[in-house]
């Protein structure tokens, strides 16, 4: 077994993250982080994509990444930029258990391995939990079947342990660079997520929360085509000069954070915690900073837990007219019409 934590290592992590100060998310009750983890692989020597190219170097990172998690006090990590095998996220909560002192967290099991998939892309988006305040609700599923980007546009429902309150999580890695080329693949993108989170199969849940490395700033195509479709930009909403990457000295948004509007409800708090861009190279963990949403789930609602069945049963009211009956792994949407 690989040994995690060189103190050396470990020591500089602490040192460089020590400088920057978590955003204040209100009186939130779950803490979602999102990052891009820039080509983070256990199995550096099968590609080029990393910046390390040894056992310190991936050490280095790791414990780097490590203490972000742990400083952070996040409940739910979305990350993008991840080496496509199980190994590699199973490498990083064993990690931050170690950390922790405790099996504190867990890695949600997606089935993605690229040595066994029939296609080849070799990153991932994938996510990691505490394991006392929330847990997976159903399947990690992909946002669309276009093959390259099953693994890189991810949804994720939650269930809030505490009041049996659910949300929907999309993690998502758009396509990269500023051609037109590029840009058009971007609205192929933004119109695939659009379709994905409009789908039963894959939402179990109308309180939903788009968040990852989109790529894009606010006046591209591919944003335009999420904000129609019903989402607010978060970061943009706490804070007008939101920034999460520098190119060229530019300040850029490109990491961002949506909800569409009963989520935007149980936000308390939005930020970019500038994790890197507020580092010199030789002390970051990546070139993108990470996104920070804190939630208060339930606060608009009203729940009524029904304890006769075994399974308990919660009743969400969405809109006037429409109600959501969540039981199990089963959830009913109850019309108006209907009642």
């Amino acid at each position: 077994m690989r040994k995690f934590f060189l103190f050396s290592c470990l020591l500089l992590a602490v040192m460089a993250q020590a400088t920057v100060v978590v955003p204040n998310l209100g009186n939130a009750r779950i803490i979602v982080l999102a990052n891009n983890l820039q080509n983070y692989y256990y199995n550096y020597w099968e590609s080029d994509r990393p910046s390390y190219s040894d056992e310190a170097g991936f050490a280095l990172k790791t414990d780097r990444i490590v203490q972000m998690m742990l400083t952070s006090n996040a409940d739910i990590f979305a990350f993008c930029e991840v080496e496509a095998k199980p190994i590699t996220l199973e490498h990083l909560v064993e990690a931050l258990n170690e950390a922790a002192g405790g099996e504190l967290y867990a890695a949600v099991s997606d089935g993605i391995n690229v040595a066994t998939d029939s296609y080849d892309n070799a990153i991932k988006s994938g996510f990691v939990y505490r394991k006392a305040t929330v847990a997976p609700y159903g399947s990690d599923v992909a946002a669309t079947n276009i093959t390259y980007y099953k693994n890189t546009m991810r949804i994720q429902a939650w269930t809030e342990l505490s009041t049996g309150e659910h949300f929907i999580l999309s993690m998502n890695h758009f396509k990269a660079k500023a051609d037109d080329e590029s840009k058009a693949k971007r609205v192929d993108n933004a119109n695939w997520l659009m379709s994905g989170l409009s789908s039963s199969s894959k939402v179990k849940d109308p309180d939903i929360l788009i968040m990852g490395d989109l790529n894009a700033q606010m006046d591209e195509t591919c944003i335009s085509i999420i904000q129609n479709g019903g989402y607010e930009e978060q970061l943009l909403r706490f804070d007008d000069n939101a920034y999460s990457y520098i190119y060229k000295g530019s300040r850029q948004l490109i990491d961002h954070a949506f909800a569409n509007s009963t989520m935007a409800e149980q936000i308390t708090g939005a930020a970019v915690w500038h994790t890197n861009t507020s580092l010199a190279y030789a002390n970051r963990y990546s070139d993108h900073d990470a996104v920070m949403v804190g939630l208060r789930l339930g606060d608009d609602t009203s729940d009524i837990e029904v304890t006769e069945d075994e399974a308990p049963v919660y009743i969400k009211q969405i809109r006037h007219g429409q109600l959501v009956i969540i039981r199990g792994d089963q959830v009913y949407t109850v019309t108006g019409q209907r009642l």
